[in-house]
């Protein structure tokens, strides 16, 4: 029985797996051709109005099919704490563990608000399916490393993403730790936090630059609970209890981004624990 379990779950990971990249896959070529006419008819304002929305909807389309899938087939349960601001262009501070909290972001964030607008790493466009969409949707693309040619180039990434929010809904979402979880990493860095890597204030501080003084910057908090974290293994509902916590801060209230981020990683950190 043991071994039949265990099969059954690798199916279901597979399967899962596959209900994703042909999900991707499929919402992948309107999104390219629609972000083809923007790109190349965008100055007349009714044309790009028009392909954003419908952008958006086949972006909403694929996030809600995941977000199916994992609900009522997978049986992952969300327990949301908090609420999201009525707000068409927040910024979305969030710890990173695993792709898993992807799906879960798409869930909570675009189910009942925007759509999310990525930073990557530069290296994500050339994966097949999932950079070709990142690289239609014009997520910020940054190099995460190098000199200060590097960093100015990322800078001004962020800073045109955060801008274009002003006319275009959707929420600017920051993974500040820069990378995903794992024991290695965290005792590299010897992070002070026991559940939790080093926060960035980068992307914040330019975030906050360039937004309007009343928007809000939304501290969120994925937390499996000292379960499973792995992706595929999460994929057939390793851990089906995730709990989702939201707090809402206003930009102007925020003096200094890195003293605000150590302090909401004291507070992820506890929540944590």
């Amino acid at each position: 029985m043991r071994y039949l379990s265990f099969i059954g779950k690798q199916l279901l990971s597979l399967t899962s797996s596959l209900v994703v990249i042909l999900n991707l896959g499929f919402w992948m070529f309107p999104l390219i051709s629609i972000a083809v006419i923007r790109a190349l008819l965008g100055r007349f304002e009714p044309v790009y109005e028009t392909c954003t929305k419908l952008i958006e909807l086949c972006y909403r389309a694929a996030a809600f099919i995941n977000s199916a899938w994992m609900i009522y087939v997978v049986r992952v349960n969300f327990h949301v704490d908090g609420t999201l601001p009525d707000h068409p262009a927040p910024v979305i501070v969030v710890n990173h563990q695993t792709w898993f909290d992807i799906p879960i972001l798409h869930h909570v964030v675009t189910g009942q608000g925007p759509i999310l607008k990525f930073l990557i790493k530069r290296e994500l466009v050339w994966v097949p399916i999932v950079g070709w969409i990142c690289y239609a949707l014009n997520f910020p693309r940054l190099n995460r490393s190098g000199g200060g040619t590097a960093q100015r180039a990322d800078f001004e990434a962020i800073e045109a993403a955060s801008s274009s929010l002003n006319k275009e809904r959707g929420a600017l979402l920051i993974f500040a730790e820069g990378t995903r979880l794992t024991e290695a990493k965290h005792r590299n860095q010897k992070s002070p936090y026991k559940k939790l890597l080093i926060p960035r204030p980068g992307g914040l501080k330019i975030a906050l630059a360039t937004a309007p003084p009343d928007t809000p910057v939304v501290d969120i908090t994925i937390n499996y609970n000292g379960g499973e974290t792995n992706f595929w293994k999460c994929l057939h509902g390793a851990n089906r209890n995730i709990v989702i916590h939201i707090e809402e801060h206003k930009a102007s209230d925020i003096d200094d981004a890195r003293s605000w981020l150590h302090d909401r990683w004291e507070q992820k950190d506890k929540r944590l624990h």
